[in-house]
């Protein structure tokens, strides 16, 4: 997947023509336009921005302040990974169709934290070919799939800015906070002040899954990051993650990401694991310079 990080608002003016659909995502709290054809659509934290291939565009930033955004290419291959890995919910001639005209989409949390995973997995970590960049292409390809399908139903979620006080929004959350403890829907639904059937409900609508699909997606993204940092052995970050079987850890990352948690682990070269917590990644020609030095 092609990355572009506008932080110029001069650069970020220039026209583009892909050879691909585009998704453009403002950061933090930019707020950008997008010029296609005699079409200007504004963007903010609640929305993106989908550009057919082909499809001169250009991205305008604020004159002033520090303006950041994204421009992320939805390749023919990161596509047929969505395809492939969300079949038969994910389809190829409903795919074609979303990708065919402009559309500005909701922005949603999850997008929202895929979008920020995604650069800094890219950006900070420089490991564009990583697991977890590869999942996070494909989990991408996957939401702007569901948002343009929804759009064109007219059944268009709720974004990022206006989720606040959602129930799934307040379920989520609760998730995220106990991610790694056993999970009771019982105890969700008190947090929620509502009960089991209303807050699946509300999950599946918001989310796209039930909370405790997501709860196990989100384990087993925590445990790719923990293996390729190189730090911990399989048994580890499966107890880490809230496995206490080890081979019940291996089947489910095995049925999520296409490999064994053994042979994720072993595909990280030493030069590319994550540097201590709290020092900067280093690119191995940094390290060769230090050590020369």
């Amino acid at each position: 997947m092609e990355l572009h990080v506008d932080r110029d608002a001069e650069a970020a003016g220039r026209v583009r023509v892909l050879a691909y659909p585009v998704v453009i995502a403002p950061l933090e709290t930019t707020v950008a336009s997008v010029c296609v054809g005699t079409a200007t659509h504004r963007l903010d934290r609640a929305t993106i921005a989908l550009v057919p291939a082909r499809t001169a565009h250009a991205l305008v930033l604020p004159a002033a302040g520090a303006g950041i955004a994204v421009t992320l290419g939805l390749d023919e291959h990161v596509r047929a990974t969505a395809i492939r890995d969300y079949a038969p919910y994910v389809r190829a001639a409903r795919f074609a169709e979303v990708i065919a005209a402009t559309r500005v989409l909701p922005r949603t949390r999850w997008v929202d934290e895929l979008v920020q995973r995604y650069v800094f997995e890219r950006e900070v970590c420089e490991r564009p070919t990583s697991k977890a960049a590869l999942f996070l292409e494909a989990e991408i390809a996957k939401e702007i799939y569901f948002l343009g399908h929804e759009q064109l139903e007219q059944t268009t979620r709720t974004s990022v800015v206006f989720e606040g006080g959602l129930l799934a929004a307040r379920a989520r959350a609760w998730i995220e906070d106990h991610l790694f403890e056993p999970f009771k829907i019982a105890a969700l639904g008190a947090h929620c002040h509502a009960s089991e059937s209303s807050v699946l409900r509300a999950f599946r609508k918001e989310v796209g899954v039930a909370p405790l699909a997501y709860l196990r997606r989100r384990r087993l993204e925590e445990a790719l990051q923990l293996l390729e940092s190189g730090r911990y052995a399989v048994t580890e970050v499966a107890s880490r993650v809230g496995y206490e079987n080890a081979s019940a850890f291996a089947a489910a990352f095995r049925d999520q990401f296409g490999v064994s948690p053994s042979r994720a682990r072993a595909a990280i070269a030493p030069a590319t694991t994550l540097p201590a917590h709290g020092k900067p990644p280093q690119t191995p020609a940094t390290r060769r310079r230090r050590r020369r030095t």
